[in-house]
């Protein structure tokens, strides 16, 4: 008896106690994420208010250290802005609400092409992972009470914090590109690897994303790109892979959306040397960024002076 007693007290005095501290620091960093807590969503904010933008380049950290809107600038003739956020602020729908914020300051009819940098189809379980947790808060209540991944999120945010004080120097410019002399590049510390996520699951992730984007911006060519990463000396064939998911991607566009012809799946072909990447596999530095954004633009490039042309000869028929 006197050890139910013992146990009784240490829940009542010590585990809820932690398990209410926990989820006050889960509401507390949700909230923080709401309210542009952020230090690169109100960079980004701030920066298009009033401005031209042509195109946007979306993503995660792998577009935020690896593509510069400055260089797609001067290649292309066009305004881009480069509105990518570490880790897509940790969540998907978080994401596309921030998306549909950016697009309410600027012209978004006037937007004509976007650029959407993932590599979940490069994390085995990610996709899954995404699913389940927006299934939780589906059955459990958004705002109500935690998902059973509640500590996994704390740790995941309270990691995503701590790694924004760490990087609290580092900026951005007008382009919304980072600017690397603020940025501390060291060598990659881990084993590069390489793997792929289930083709299918790949594909109806990919294809959402695609149908989100045409449906906040209606006048632009989408460009879904998958991200070049860097895997030390192997070289691994991913030509069957590329392969079956563009198959699969275009088969499921033309099943969910009816304008496929401007959609483009894109695969960036990987770093050549470890010189071009900055603190891990996916993170370009400076020449990386280059290398990458260079490869983007050849990709791009047909589609956008096809667009150009088309304009033209309308403009020469009116």
């Amino acid at each position: 008896m006197l050890s139910m007693v013992n146990a009784n007290r240490f829940i009542s005095k010590g585990a809820i106690p932690l398990v209410l501290v926990a989820y006050a620091i889960f509401i507390w960093i949700d909230h923080a994420h709401h309210s542009h807590e952020d230090p690169d969503v109100r960079a980004h904010l701030q920066n298009v208010q009033n401005s031209r933008v042509d195109a946007v380049v979306f993503g995660g950290s792998n577009a935020v250290y690896s593509l510069s809107a400055e260089d797609l600038s001067n290649r292309t003739g066009l305004s881009w802005y480069n509105a990518s956020l570490d880790g897509e602020l940790l969540s998907v729908d978080k994401h596309k609400n921030f998306v549909r914020e950016l697009s309410a300051r600027i012209d978004r009819a006037k937007v004509r092409y976007i650029v959407y940098s993932n590599i979940f189809s490069y994390l085995i379980g990610e996709i899954e992972e995404e699913k389940r947790k927006r299934s939780a808060k589906r059955v459990n209540g958004e705002g109500i009470k935690p998902s059973l991944s509640v500590l996994h999120d704390i740790e995941q945010n309270i990691l995503q914090v701590n790694l924004g004080d760490v990087d609290s120097e580092r900026q951005r410019d007008s382009f919304g590109d980072i600017v690397f002399e603020t940025v501390q590049c060291k060598l990659v510390q881990k084993k590069p690897w390489h793997e792929r996520e289930d083709v299918d699951a790949s594909a109806d992730f990919l294809v959402d994303e695609a149908i989100f984007y045409t449906s906040v911006f209606p006048n632009a060519s989408i460009f879904i790109v998958l991200p070049s990463e860097y895997y030390g000396v192997a070289r691994f064939d991913d030509s069957i892979f590329e392969q079956n998911l563009r198959t699969k991607f275009y088969g499921l566009l033309r099943q969910k959306y009816h304008f496929e012809g401007m959609v483009k799946i894109i695969f960036q072909p990987p770093y050549p040397s470890i010189t071009q990447v900055c603190d891990n596999q996916r993170h370009a530095n400076e020449d990386g960024r280059v290398w990458r954004t260079k490869n983007l633009i050849e990709s791009i490039q047909p589609t956008i002076s096809r667009r150009r042309g088309f304009v033209h000869e309308q403009v020469n028929h009116l």
